[in-house]
């Protein structure tokens, strides 16, 4: 049942008061000395956390530092193997007994297929009337949440397959509150939305906040922390290392909280540019009724394709490298036009080389070896399908990239399925760069990893540049442009409508040229 608006959360109800917090409330939630092992590993090693009501904690850490175990344990997909966990005060099991906790996690398991109301239901269950579904209420529920969140609801009967990833990461959070609930969690809400998404989202929270609602906030952003979070929990190696209010702390001091080390960010982000020779130009190229756009990027330069979602750079990525068809337009590799006959293999056995973003669809064989995963078509590692395999040459290379990419566990062997998020891409990024493309196209490169494997990374593409490669990074990350490109091309309707280099590649001028469609910014 919802709460009427103006008294707590929609489906989040109220903690009752003790004297356990600053504003004399107990914690919502509290876990105490919680310890997970996994084979010998341990994952969670005695670790406190502690949510009050009407509360944004961040929870914070490398990949493999513990949080997806926590949650999972939250979650009831774990049992501990020590500790204990406190809902208001009473120990409960959450691999044994449903409690009032809902999670929206990355991949938001939403079904496009299913109308916008039957996605609600799918978690709420649903409503009936004389033994039968009570359709109308079915929609009036889903629009029902929308409007005490203080939210636009789209139309309850509309698909989700057509919604935009903004309003699928809302929908989420709107399935989270379906049901009562005393917390929530999130986890990566903001992984592929770009900023302006963004925004949007965090407003969503501040008012869920106002209303009561407790949430926790697992993010590899830091700075979206700083304005929307109260308190931040820091985990490094299983181990609770850090709780702080977000005043007390700054992204410095967490990176440093997060790795056990002081690291500096200026590593090569940008490069003084000397003009040399084109390896890539795109002329007049047009996609369906996107572009035109026409740019270069020269030899060793690392040059960000940015915008607001569905503004075309995707497209423009995928073009390049025979995925979308050309509607007209030049690709010219090294000088030599290519054809727009040509597909994928023909592009790759020319130097092209596409990192996919969506590394659960496009790029991970889950049951199989880093091996497998580093090398799963001969065709691609030696121009051959008959190409005889030797398995001990195989591990003996799968050995030497994963130490090189610095890959953990580095096993040849292990399976994909073992390795956290980060070195999981890792992985996709050494299967790629280790094949020394003329070419590398590089989608949400760092989406959803940690701040050490996002620095390995971004060292892995710099490295590729110098030897001569021409990057492109196809990124909503504005920060991460900012950061790692040498210049950014502002995209909308599949047209280069501004470019950004040097002192003005800035995040703020990323974030104004995206969203004010090209007008003058900094």
């Amino acid at each position: 049942m919802l709460n009427s608006p103006g008294s707590s959360a929609p489906g989040v109800t109220a903690a009752p008061a003790g004297p356990d917090s600053p504003a004399g409330t107990a914690a919502v939630l509290e876990v105490r000395g919680l310890v997970k092992r996994f084979i010998g590993t341990l994952a969670l090693d005695h670790v406190d956390f502690a949510l009050r009501p009407g509360e944004i904690h961040a929870l914070i850490g490398e990949n493999g530092a513990g949080k997806s175990t926590l949650i999972k344990t939250l979650a009831g997909l774990y049992p501990p193997d020590a500790g204990e966990i406190r809902l208001e005060g009473r120990v409960v099991h959450p691999h044994g007994e449903r409690l009032p906790i809902s999670f929206v996690h990355q991949d938001l398991g939403l079904v496009d297929e299913l109308s916008v109301g039957e996605n609600v239901a799918l978690v709420a269950g649903y409503p009936r009337a004389a033994g039968l579904i009570d359709w109308s209420e079915v929609w009036r529920r889903a629009s029902r949440i929308y409007q005490t969140m203080g939210v636009a609801a789209p139309d309850p009967r509309s698909l989700v397959g057509t919604l935009n990833a903004a309003n699928k990461a809302l929908l989420g959070i709107v399935r989270a509150l379906s049901r009562e609930a005393r917390v929530i969690v999130l986890d990566e809400p903001t992984a592929s939305l770009p900023e302006p998404d963004a925004r949007r989202l965090f407003d969503v929270l501040r008012k869920l906040r106002a209303r009561g609602a407790s949430a926790i906030y697992v993010s590899h952003r830091l700075n979206e922390l700083f304005g929307l979070v109260d308190r931040v929990t820091v985990l490094r190696d299983g181990r609770h290392i850090r709780t702080a209010p977000i005043a007390e702390v700054t992204p410095a001091s967490l990176v440093e909280d997060m790795l056990g080390r002081a690291v500096d960010f200026a590593h090569a982000a940008h490069v003084e540019h000397r003009t040399s020779a084109a390896v890539l130009e795109v002329t007049e190229l047009r996609i369906g009724s996107l572009g035109p756009t026409s740019f270069r990027v020269e030899a060793g330069e690392i040059v960000g394709l940015v915008g607001l979602r569905g503004a075309g750079q995707r497209m423009i990525g995928r073009a390049i490298f025979g995925e979308t068809r050309v509607g007209r337009g030049r690709i010219l590799l090294d000088g030599a036009e290519l054809s727009v006959a040509d597909d994928i293999p023909r592009r790759v056995a020319a130097g092209i080389a596409l990192l996919a973003g969506d590394r659960v669809r496009e790029s991970v064989l889950f049951g199989m070896s880093l091996r497998e995963n580093l090398y799963p078509d001969p065709a691609l590692t030696h121009g051959s399908a008959w190409h005889l395999l030797s398995p001990a040459g195989e591990r003996q290379r799968t050995q030497a990239v994963l130490a090189q990419f610095d890959v953990r566990p580095a096993n040849s062997e292990a399976m994909i399925d073992w390795l956290s998020g980060g070195n999981q891409q890792k992985v996709f990024v050494a299967r790629w760069l280790g094949r020394g493309a003329r070419v590398y196209i590089l989608e949400e490169p760092t989406a959803g990893v940690d701040i050490g494997a996002k620095l390995a990374i971004h060292r892995m593409v710099r490295d590729a540049a110098n030897a001569g490669a021409a990057v492109l990074v196809v990124s909503s990350d504005f920060e991460e442009v900012a950061a790692l490109c040498d210049r950014a091309l502002i995209i909308a309707r599949g047209q280069t409508i501004g470019e950004l280099r040097a002192a003005a590649l800035t995040m703020d001028n990323l974030v104004a040229r995206s969203s004010l469609g090209g007008s003058a910014a900094g």
